[in-house]
């Protein structure tokens, strides 16, 4: 069986009478929109509820870890099972097919409603972390929890935004994140405006694990026994390494967020879905293949869509995505400029 790369938000799925598989995806998209909203905010502009998404590091998993996929919101996140014709694929050198792209499955009313309950939540958390915190929470509700059973305790983090560039690098060797420093091509007017660094704390087996289920059995009790109608409750979680740094440039009300994220080793397929009215292209810079996604004109206005590349760097198990901002003045050659600069440095 491949071990195929995806960053799904599996959370039970009886509830919205949804195939496991389907579920994990539609759920897994909603959320990126969510949180490509607020990074985009600062820009000026709101972004499209449902944002293109691409592949990170993590694996499918019985329950999902909110701070990975708080950071995935703005890496992307990556589903599979749609290796159409008129989609990309990228072979290895043996022919296997180690990244493609896929349309974004649809997800329904009941699916979305849920969603935002669980973000509503999830703001909540954030909001009781300081920068660079991390921490594990339960939430007091039954639709949340009878929806995933095997998954009771999430995560969020709260990022700490460095606006030097030099506070950025340091944090980089701090927690062994991928190294992002600033690209040698950059339009005209950008500057580096913040950059972050996301945890890597994995439970893996979650309630397998001993680790978390103390966690899960801690927070539950508090929240048994609490009488003052709290929906929240908290606990701040150690960590010391990170998966992925972020780093973001604007001029005026555009904006270039460019991000890489360390892959697991054992990873050996990822999808990077996009919205049908979107144009997905294969390009080869500098030797290496890349995809490029065209925003395209559909339902929803053109202005509300972003643009993205990204490929993979399979020597160090790292996946880098450029994007920017709804409404954006770049154009696919502003991208490719970038992207080479980076990839002349690997």
């Amino acid at each position: 069986m491949r071990n195929v790369q995806r960053m799904d938000q599996e959370q039970g799925l009886r509830a919205m009478d949804l195939l496991p598989e389907e579920a994990a995806k539609l759920q897994s998209f909603d959320i990126t929109g969510k949180v490509m909203e607020q990074i985009n905010r600062k820009s000026g502009r709101a972004g499209n509820r449902r944002t293109e998404a691409t592949g990170t590091r993590m694996r499918m998993r019985k329950g999902f870890a909110v701070p990975a996929m708080a950071l995935a919101c703005v890496l992307g996140l990556s589903v599979t099972g749609y290796a159409a014709s008129q989609y990309l694929e990228f072979r290895d050198s043996k022919g296997a097919v180690v990244m493609n792209t896929a349309p974004v499955p649809e997800a329904s009313e009941a699916f979305q409603n849920y969603t935002d309950l669980w973000f509503n939540y999830f703001e909540q958390a954030k909001d009781l972390l300081r920068p660079g915190e991390y921490g594990a929470y339960y939430v007091k509700d039954d639709i949340i929890n009878q929806y995933d059973q095997e998954n009771p305790v999430k995560f969020a983090y709260q990022e700490a935004k460095f606006t030097d560039i030099s506070g950025l690098q340091t944090e980089i060797k701090r927690t062994g994140a991928p190294v992002l420093t600033i690209p040698a091509a950059l339009p005209d007017g950008f500057h580096y405006d913040y950059g972050f660094v996301g945890p890597d704390k994995d439970y893996s087996g979650y309630l397998k694990n001993a680790e978390y289920r103390a966690l899960a059995e801690e927070l539950i009790q508090q929240a048994e026994t609490d009488s003052a109608g709290k929906r929240v409750f908290i606990r701040k979680v150690e960590w010391t390494h990170a998966l992925s740094t972020v780093s973001k440039y604007t001029n005026g009300d555009d904006s270039i967020t460019i991000s890489a994220v360390r892959q697991s080793p054992d990873t050996t397929l990822t999808t990077v879905v996009q919205n049908e009215q979107d144009t997905g292209e294969k390009l080869n810079i500098n030797g290496s293949e890349v995809f490029y996604i065209r925003s395209g004109e559909g339902s929803e206005a053109a202005s509300k869509k972003t643009n993205h590349l990204g490929w993979q760097d399979e020597a160090n198990n790292l996946f880098y995505q450029i994007i920017d901002n709804p409404g954006s003045s770049l154009t696919q050659e502003d991208l490719v400029e970038i992207a080479a600069s980076f990839l002349a440095a690997q």
